[in-house]
């Protein structure tokens, strides 16, 4: 605790045994007071309900005396129904304005359900008994008195008790909600840990892949692949005036008239997929390839196998570069060498372990990744929870000194952890 001036600073975790100390000048006089206004409620019940058992009685003996047994009858069951609604009511053994409230409107509504059966039944009772009614009439005023000054206590007198009580709660309130805030820190705390110790290690694991792609074999080999993505693209577009008759003379040899070998039909297939692929499969001269553009050639000429202008027109010009000269001769070598090369360099024993330690590292990688994007997903939820406790945390805050202050006539601050 902490004095500025005029100022106090209370840390919150004192902030109650201060706060009642500071007001047991205001609570304790008022507890006295309730207690005996509870004591006096529970002095005029007892009158009045053991005036309803003498009332009773004097049913049951004019009953029995056979003297207006209807009359007497009713006197019984009304002074039941009054001893029933008068049976077990709670005190409160700890004083506090809810707890005096609940007890006010509880007798309240009891006494004004009595009164209710009371205007209904005595009229059909009198003349008898005048004496007894008389008496049970003054007991249950004398009793709705006191539940009345009960009243007036809980509006005046007692307000500032239950300013104080309303304090004491809503600091309760606030320690709840700072404990939660100091909660969810070392969870941040412990979280942002475990994504450092994770990112030390994931650090540890790209370094050593790193180094095995850096080893001759895997860098010969991606250079090589490298190369084969590069001939790959070169293969289609030196096929791309090729690709739409190849596609209508596929269709015309499930037909009549034109028909592949098997190698043909397979090789014609894998040039409409990866022509890189298929032209490193030829033979020297390209002679499945020719042979296929043969068939091509001849269905364009008969008329079968229809292009519009343009397509026909550069489709028969890439046929007959291909068949009259070396259009493609070097693509071809280059196919052949690099696919070869990249089988070689794949199949040798030492590529193929660099490759399993490498899909060893990158599998390990991966998952560290998916646990610190799970710790990441976390770690932002606590910090939308942390920031939505830190405006309810001040609002509290500021709202529990303002009242604190108006209570005690003095600015008080609390000190969070």
């Amino acid at each position: 605790m902490t004095g500025i001036s005029d100022n106090l600073e209370v840390e919150i975790g004192d902030f109650r045994t201060w706060l009642e100390g500071e007001t047991a000048n205001i609570l304790e006089p008022l507890d006295e007071q309730s207690r005996k206004l509870i004591g006096k409620i529970e002095e005029k019940l007892e009158d009045a309900r053991t005036i309803c058992e003498k009332l009773e009685k004097e049913g049951v003996k004019q009953e029995e005396k056979g003297r207006a047994v209807r009359k007497a009858k009713l006197t019984q069951k009304l002074s039941r129904y009054f001893l029933k609604q008068t049976n077990n009511i709670l005190f409160p053994s700890q004083i506090s304005f809810t707890e005096l409230k609940d007890l006010h409107q509880s007798l309240e509504k009891k006494i004004s359900s009595i009164m209710r059966e009371r205007s209904v039944w005595f009229p059909r009772i009198s003349p008898l008994f005048i004496i007894a009614r008389k008496k049970v009439d003054f007991a249950l005023n004398r009793l709705a008195g006191s539940v009345s000054e009960l009243d007036a206590f809980l509006s005046a007198d007692y307000a500032k008790a239950r300013a104080v009580e309303e304090l004491l709660s809503g600091i309760d309130a606030l320690l709840i909600i700072a404990e939660e805030l100091h909660e969810l820190e070392k969870r941040k705390s412990k979280i942002r840990k475990e994504l450092e110790l994770r990112q030390r290690k994931l650090g540890e694991i790209e370094q050593d892949l790193e180094s095995v792609k850096g080893r001759s074999e895997l860098s010969n080999l991606a250079e090589t692949n490298l190369r084969v993505q590069q001939l790959r693209a070169q293969a289609k577009h030196a096929f791309r005036h090729l690709r739409k008759p190849f596609m209508k003379f596929v269709n015309m040899t499930r037909g009549s008239g034109y028909s592949l070998s098997s190698e043909e039909s397979e090789r014609l297939d894998l040039y409409l997929e990866d022509p890189f692929r298929a032209l490193a499969a030829e033979k020297p001269s390209l002679p499945t390839l020719k042979s296929i553009l043969i068939k091509v050639d001849r269905a364009m000429q008969e008329g079968k196998l229809k292009l519009k202008g343009s397509r026909m027109r550069k489709g028969r010009e890439k046929i007959y570069g291909v068949l009259n000269g070396s259009v493609l001769d070097e693509l071809y070598g280059g196919c052949v060498r690099t696919l070869s090369l990249s089988r070689e360099l794949a199949s040798s024993k030492e590529t193929q372990v660099a490759q399993r330690e490498s899909k060893q590292l990158q599998e390990r990688a991966a998952e560290l990744r998916r646990r610190m994007e799970t710790l990441g997903v976390r770690l932002r939820s606590i910090e939308r929870r942390r920031e939505e406790l830190l405006t309810k945390v001040s609002q509290e805050k500021a709202e529990l000194e303002k009242s604190t202050s108006n209570v005690l006539g003095k600015t008080v601050k609390i000190k969070l952890r």
